[in-house]
């Protein structure tokens, strides 16, 4: 007999009574998660204010949504758990899934991983070259460490990506990989051996960066040979290689176990036509980065020198780089010189000319005495603007012209950048004072 209108009979009384414990952990479960999430955001908050050398902001947020995500996925999962114990069609699709969450998962983790590894050491590198607030004892050049952030970070996604499939696959429930290897053949074994092969090789190549970047930063205050600069520029090359040979290696490790022994070796010959091939398609700027080095290990100039290439060509030097340099012409003309073509040509530094001598041919009739041409011209050198009083000027007598004799005046300065200026001021002051002294020279003034 039904007591009251709302009053539930029997299996449906049951059935509710059944599915409560189950509403109640997902409940309990929904309020943990909750509170995680908020106290995990505040912490990363934190973390953030924080000045690190190996994590940015930037870096932060993508763990913070990373592991957001992962809880979140893993709750979901939990649910599901929980839902199953009431539910047979929930239960067979849960079983389906974790025998593959896991090969999903090691995708994820893998190129995740990868992915903040590329980050951290980008983010190093800036520390390195004093790019963050937190300063190291010495910074290194703007552009170090560039070129080995390029390389690193393909070597680590495609060591990454490698791993990631090949294992994901290891991972998937026997007759998935049966249906796999139905298309792609038999997988290759992720063997130990590689496995530890890859981290050696890895390894190596870094214990090899540090001790390049030891040798020739203790190389700087031994060589008397070398500048420092060159210095620089030989442990970038140096670097550069072992991340290449390294990589070259690498390479090869992962390729051993994808290929046959016969590809391998068909591969090789391959890649070894490609790096001959390479080599004289860059012939040019190989050229180039050696004659760099050899410009460097000379020392011709350093950059802010006004120097004279060739026989025409005056300039101020802007930059030096491995392959090229650039210079400025007195008329703010930017050109870029290949080094190869800098080592042909006779450099003349006028920077390091200190001081430079200019010189003035006068021809003087035979009527005017010798001491006073000499007392004449060194007047008006004395008075010139730019010429410095030591060493002293001079004023010989080199040769006789007809009816005149042919004087030079050496006089020196130590603005080699405002040569043409100098110059200038010392024709003007000999006209000056040859003109109050009643002297007319014979023919043209002429610089030396």
């Amino acid at each position: 007999m039904v007591l009251f209108p709302f009053q539930a009979e029997g299996d449906v009384l049951s059935g509710i009574l059944a599915w409560l414990p189950v509403l109640a952990a997902v409940i309990l479960l929904v309020g943990v998660t909750t509170w995680l999430l908020a106290w995990m955001s505040r912490y990363f908050a934190y973390l953030k204010t924080l000045e690190s050398r190996w994590l940015d902001a930037p870096t932060l947020d993508l763990i913070h949504r990373a592991l957001v995500t992962v809880w979140i996925v893993f709750v979901v999962i939990i649910t599901l758990v929980i839902v199953q114990i009431q539910s047979a069609a929930v239960r067979d699709a849960l079983q389906w899934f974790l025998a593959r969450i896991g090969a999903v998962f090691f995708i994820i983790f893998v190129i995740f991983a990868a992915t903040i590894a590329v980050r951290v050491f980008h983010r190093f590198a800036a520390y390195l070259r004093g790019e963050l607030e937190t300063k190291p004892k010495k910074a290194a050049p703007p552009r170090a460490l560039a070129l080995t952030e390029i390389v690193l970070k393909y070597l680590i996604y495609t060591i990454a990506l490698i791993i990631a499939v090949l294992g994901a696959i290891r991972l998937l429930p026997p007759q998935d990989q049966v249906y796999i290897q139905s298309f792609l053949g038999t997988l290759p074994a992720l063997d130990p051996a590689t496995a530890v092969a890859l981290l050696a090789a890895f390894v190596t190549v870094i214990v090899a960066d540090r001790f390049v970047d030891s040798v020739f930063e203790d190389a700087k205050g031994r060589t008397w040979k070398l500048t420092s600069r060159a210095l620089d520029e030989l442990k970038a090359v140096t670097r550069y290689s072992v991340w290449a040979i390294g990589a070259i290696v690498m390479l090869f490790i992962v390729l051993g176990v994808l290929l046959s022994a016969q590809q391998l070796i068909i591969f090789a010959v391959a890649f070894i036509a490609f790096l001959i091939f390479l080599a004289l398609v860059a012939s040019d700027p190989a050229r180039n980065a050696l004659a760099g080095i050899s410009l460097i290990r000379g020392d011709a100039f350093d950059v802010g020198d006004r120097v004279r290439i060739g026989d025409d060509l005056v300039c101020d030097v802007v930059s030096m780089g491995l392959a090229t340099t650039l210079v400025r012409t007195p008329h703010g003309e930017a050109i870029i010189l290949p080094n190869a073509r800098l080592l042909r040509q006779p450099i003349l530094n006028y920077s390091r000319s200190k001081p430079w001598g200019l010189s003035l041919e006068v021809a003087v009739g035979f009527d005017v005495a010798h001491a006073r041409v000499q007392d004449l011209l060194t007047q008006a050198a004395g008075q010139a603007e730019g010429i410095v009083a030591h060493p002293a000027p001079a004023v010989y007598a080199i040769a006789i012209q007809g009816d005149a004799v042919l004087y030079e005046l050496l006089a020196y300065t130590d603005r080699p950048d405002q040569i043409p200026q100098t110059t200038s001021a010392l024709v003007s002051r000999v006209q000056e004072v040859l003109t109050a002294g009643g002297v007319r020279p014979r023919g043209s003034v002429r610089q030396g």
